[in-house]
């Protein structure tokens, strides 16, 4: 089977797409990703997934690319990933056409049906899947797309995923938002979850982190992610550091993520003024996978998008690599850790963050804690198990029932909880 997957995104940096696109190419299913590149080649063979790039500086340069944002802007069918989709078959026929953006939706029903292929779609919870909307492309594209994209334009988008021939979500939750809101069939959705494999972590990389960091070597050290976060959700984690810091005296804090450069300047201020700013440092670059590993705890500021329907991968990160994590409590989050036993929720404000935080400065309490998440990713959270439901969704995909129920196919669309 040849799967085209489209993203709006960069590959491989999207970790959702990557997972995806990977678990098919295990499968012995030949995988190409047309995806968004920066300073990045056309063409590419990466792990053995072949990666065609539609070039962000050339999107819409020159008369096509105007004529191409101006098709978009009215129908939302981009011909750019058109094009790079249509090349990819005319190279190897496409069997199944994948889409991971709801902004691409239209795009690959409409290849669905020039290929005549079945068309799937890979989204989050329809909430996040409306609000998703990266930055890309500068202030200019920023402000096309509030004109020619708002919310209500990308909530009717929603509505043409009955149209696919497959849904998959990353929760429980997130699906049945779909069934119960927008009457997707329950027959044509599943769940795959952005679970990751146990992993031991290379202790020179924790050594190099936290050098690059300056903490001492005995110190307690927490990640705070804090993409997506305002500065409203991020105060509140420095008065918290601030507090805690009476009894869990070897507390330090790395804040991984861009929320802007005023908001880091009010942050800095505030962790000064709270005779916090030794304990904690701002990274805005690097990767967020490996300051995580390099710590003691991992600490979500902010709820997602979409709180009732969304679990952030990064969660699923930390419990691979064992470390505990201390997240707002959300339905979805309150359930993975109620399961898993690999961390905290909290409510909102500066107490319940700071006492979470001195719990977990106890040496023996986050051992507990991150050996239960390691554990859950090897057993009820193992990503082979969504791997073998991706993988069986997809051949009920391309078997095409034209009627009745998919009986022999339930066990894959079905989500049913591992134990």
């Amino acid at each position: 089977m040849h799967v085209c997957l489209l993203t709006a995104g960069r590959y491989p940096p999207n970790g959702r797409v990557r997972r995806h696109a990977e678990a098919l190419h295990r499968a012995g299913h030949a995988v190409t990703v047309c995806a968004r590149g920066v300073d990045e080649p056309d063409h590419e063979l990466h792990r053995g997934i072949d990666i065609e790039r539609v070039a962000d500086d050339s999107l819409y340069a020159g008369p096509r690319g105007v004529l191409d944002g101006v098709r978009y802007a009215l129908r939302f069918v981009h011909p750019a990933w058109l094009r790079a989709a249509s090349a990819v078959d005319d190279e190897e026929d496409v069997d199944v056409v994948c889409v991971f953006d709801l902004s691409l939706v239209k795009t690959g029903l409409a290849l669905g049906e020039r290929f005549d292929v079945p068309a799937v779609c890979d989204l989050p919870g329809p909430t996040a899947a409306v609000a998703s909307d990266p930055s890309r492309g500068g202030r200019l594209r920023g402000i096309a797309r509030r004109v020619f994209q708002p919310r209500w334009r990308r909530g009717r988008l929603v509505k043409r995923l009955t149209d696919a021939e497959w849904l998959v979500t990353t929760c429980e939750e997130a699906r049945a938002a779909y069934v119960r809101e927008r009457d997707v069939d329950p027959r044509r959705l599943s769940v795959v979850r952005d679970t990751v494999a146990p992993s031991v972590v290379d202790p020179a990389t924790v050594s190099e982190v936290r050098e690059e960091l300056g903490f001492e070597g005995d110190a307690f050290v927490v990640t705070a992610l804090a993409d997506d976060s305002s500065g409203d959700s991020l105060e509140p984690l420095v008065e918290a550091v601030a507090r805690a810091a009476d009894e869990a005296v070897s507390l330090r804090v790395v804040v991984v993520g861009d929320p802007g450069r005023a908001t880091l300047d009010d942050l800095e201020t505030l962790a000064r003024r709270r005779l916090a700013g030794g304990r904690i440092r701002f990274r805005t670059e690097g990767d967020p996978t490996d300051y995580v590993a390099a710590s003691d705890a991992c600490v979500f500021p902010s709820e997602p998008i979409d709180p009732e329907t969304v679990v952030p991968a990064a969660l699923y990160e930390a419990m691979a690599v064992g470390v505990p994590v201390v997240a707002p409590d959300t339905a979805p989050i309150r359930r993975v850790l109620a399961e898993t036993e690999a961390g905290r929720v909290v409510d909102d404000g500066t107490r319940p963050l700071a006492d979470a935080l001195v719990a977990l400065a106890d040496t023996e309490t986050r051992a507990e804690l991150g050996a239960n998440g390691r554990h859950a990713a090897g057993t009820a959270y193992d990503p082979a198990t969504d791997a073998v439901r991706l993988r069986r969704g997809y051949e009920w995909v391309r078997a095409r029932p034209e009627s009745g129920p998919a009986s022999r196919f339930v066990s894959a669309i079905t989500y049913e909880p591992t134990s």
